[in-house]
């Protein structure tokens, strides 16, 4: 088909737009009203155009399948994560991201209680991983994870020390019968409060300083990045799009094939207490975001999870709401439904430029887990998040139900999840997560 639709159509210049406009408005044209300057350094324009001319070179890669996935914590009781697992298969979950606690007593009773399920196991290791265990079991569909430095950004200790640690690592990722991958787990970052441009920033210093520590004998990688998903719809879309754009240029410095995918999960930062069940729409958005920006995974989390203990209950909702997006929704239909549009790309190419250039001043400094030591990546994201807890507090940044729109009538939220914070002494601060209502729930309490 070679008609041209539109061809009948004058073209409009970028200042007949604005006289459109003023007219409209009567008068009303004064930018500070039309535009708005993000925490993240963007301003936003009342229109976008492509100027073919300047059209910007972006990389519109995306899955051909996006997979749905379950978050599943193991740590004493095996049969009771087995039984939870075995849920998330019923309602057609691909993958299970199990995350093995410290207090976990068995890694051969893991393997032999869940090889019953035929699904796609991503093992996260919140302790060294036991290679030698590990090389003598018989492991498809098992994709072995460990992320050292995001464990110290976390606790603020190393789990031994900085060469024990990294040296696990290294051992799992060199090794010759365990099936791994590169684990960047990012998501620390959005929910302490870290800018847009600091979370991946700071995410890709963080893959080079794995990078860098490769030796001769692998050939090919994979670098696995975990986000956490906020509620600025469009910019998060983006986000994800301008991570790929950014590591796709970055890993074409390297002499050995360097593949990646992308976990979206949504974030905590914005989740509530009162009003609960709004999270529910707060994590569907999420998601539609993490899909529409091309993530590999979409890993739901339960509309209670930071104030009730895991439940069937919760789980089910996170399951479903991914099923509705695939089954009802058509989500899974579409390759790239966001492509043409001028908002997204201009915001993925500005969220490029200054993630380029906050990672090259990091690189200059000697890398994230340098700055990490250092305090000045706890420094750079406490600020940010301080900028944020600002706007919500004088309420220009609404959490609905929490700090506009409440129901008074409504009985206040108490959660039984138990958080033990215990008193340790630390190498470095660690990197907190915050939520933006923490302050107000407490007020209520009150």
């Amino acid at each position: 088909m070679n008609q041209k639709l539109f061809s009948e159509f004058k073209k409009s210049t970028d200042q007949e737009v604005w006289d459109q406009i003023h007219k409209d408005l009567e008068g009303m044209t004064d930018k500070s009203i039309l535009s708005w300057k993000s925490l993240d350094g963007i301003t936003t324009q009342p229109f976008y155009d492509r100027d073919i001319s300047k059209k910007k070179k972006l990389l519109n890669s995306f899955p051909e399948q996006w997979k749905t996935s379950h978050t599943i914590t193991v740590k004493e009781d095996i049969k009771l994560a087995f039984k939870s697992c075995l849920a998330a298969k019923n309602q057609d979950i691909d993958v299970i991201l199990l995350r093995l606690s410290s207090s976990v007593s068995s890694i051969t009773e893991i393997v032999d209680i869940f090889a019953e399920i035929n699904l796609t196991f991503y093992v996260i290791f919140e302790f060294k991983p036991p290679i030698e265990i590990l090389e003598k079991l018989d492991l498809r569909n098992w994709i072995f994870l460990f992320d050292p430095i995001t464990k110290i950004a976390e606790k603020g200790n190393w789990i031994k020390d900085e060469d024990s640690d990294l040296l696990a690592w290294s051992r799992l990722i060199h090794s010759q019968k365990v099936t791994s991958s590169f684990y960047v787990d990012n998501r620390i970052c959005q929910n302490a409060g870290a800018t847009i441009p600091q979370q991946l920033s700071y995410a890709l210093s963080q893959a080079v300083d794995y990078l860098s520590r490769i030796n001769s004998s692998k050939s090919e990688v994979e670098v696995i990045f975990h986000l956490a998903v906020g509620s600025n719809y469009f910019f998060e879309i983006a986000k994800i799009q301008s991570l790929k754009n950014v590591f796709s240029e970055l890993i074409s410095a390297y002499d050995f094939k360097i593949t990646h995918k992308i976990i979206a999960e949504p974030s905590e930062r914005n989740i509530t207490l009162q009003d609960y069940n709004v999270n529910m729409l707060r994590s569907t958005t999420a998601m539609m975001a993490g899909i529409l920006g091309g993530a590999d995974i979409l890993n739901n989390l339960p509309y209670d999870n930071v104030f009730n203990n895991p439940n069937k209950f919760g789980d089910r909702i996170a399951q479903n709401q991914l099923l509705i997006l695939k089954n009802e929704s058509f989500f899974d239909q579409v390759t790239n439904p966001a492509a043409g549009s001028y908002y997204i790309e201009q915001l993925t190419h500005e969220l490029n430029e200054l993630t380029i250039s906050s990672f090259k001043e990091i690189e200059n400094k000697s890398g994230f887990l340098n700055l990490l030591m250092k305090g000045k990546i706890q420094y750079n994201i406490s600020k940010s998040a301080q900028k944020e807890q600002d706007l919500f507090d004088t309420g220009a940044l609404v959490l609905v139900g929490t700090n506009r729109y409440q129901d008074f009538e409504a009985s206040k939220t108490k959660g039984t999840r138990i958080v033990k914070n215990l008193d340790v002494k630390t190498l470095i601060d660690p990197i907190k997560k915050i939520r933006l209502s923490e302050k107000i729930e407490q007020e209520y309490e009150k």
